[in-house]
């Protein structure tokens, strides 16, 4: 995530007018990393992205046994998602929906829709979700790109090992103005702990141990 000096996420609804290019670059070297990247369908319906990395990184991905481009996630939980219009979907990219047992799934080829059991607030069960993703797709290794409902979610559930932030040399105000983390208070039982602190081009790049129960960082 890329949040300004004063804690904002986005500017007019959207993240990608907050971080620089050297934000940019570590965002595809990151999902160089991975099996997969997944955003919210609310970030996505926000602005127009890919999840997918330059022929550059994709090349690197082959030569370490990787698939050529990490595999595209997309959570709903209305099935509403705006593929069409808004998902740049790289070259030899798949990509997957996942949303509740229950909802819509008209999607365009080649994208798929996974049906994932709810939860009793209506929403995916992200526990069985991630499950899911390991087991048949092969998801060891998940980067997570927001929106901050879905950041929230994973951190309250103890799902989320790691978290990159990166804070922007902005200061943005507004009182309807997203932050990272969109949700009721946290009460979490450890504080994260820092691994790395890096300053460069006015950015400085975060990266937390959040020390869920039972599972390793990266």
């Amino acid at each position: 995530m890329v949040a300004s000096l004063d804690g904002r996420a986005s500017v007019g609804g959207k993240a990608g007018s907050i971080g620089g290019e050297i934000d940019r670059r570590l965002m595809r070297l990151l999902r160089s990393k991975v099996d997969g990247v997944m955003v919210g369908a609310g970030t996505l319906r926000s602005e127009r992205m890919s999840l997918g990395v330059p022929e550059t990184l994709a090349e690197r991905r082959l030569s370490r046994g990787l698939d050529e481009q990490p595999l595209a996630l997309v959570l709903t939980r209305s099935g509403n998602v705006a593929l069409d219009t808004n998902l740049i979907e790289a070259s030899n990219q798949d990509t997957l929906v996942l949303m509740p047992e229950g909802a819509g799934s008209a999607l365009r080829e080649p994208a798929r829709a996974v049906k994932v059991p709810v939860e009793n607030d209506g929403g995916v069960d992200l526990a069985l979700a991630l499950e899911h993703l390991k087991e048949y797709h092969g998801i060891e290794l998940l980067l997570v790109e927001g929106g901050p409902s879905l950041n929230h979610a994973l951190i309250r559930s103890g799902l989320a090992d790691e978290l990159f932030l990166t804070l922007a040399p902005k200061l943005v105000g507004g009182a309807r103005s997203l932050t990272i983390l969109q949700g009721p208070e946290l009460a979490l039982e450890k504080p994260p702990d820092p691994v790395s602190v890096y300053l460069s081009e006015g950015h400085l790049f975060l990266r937390y141990a959040l020390h869920p129960p039972g599972r390793v960082g990266l």
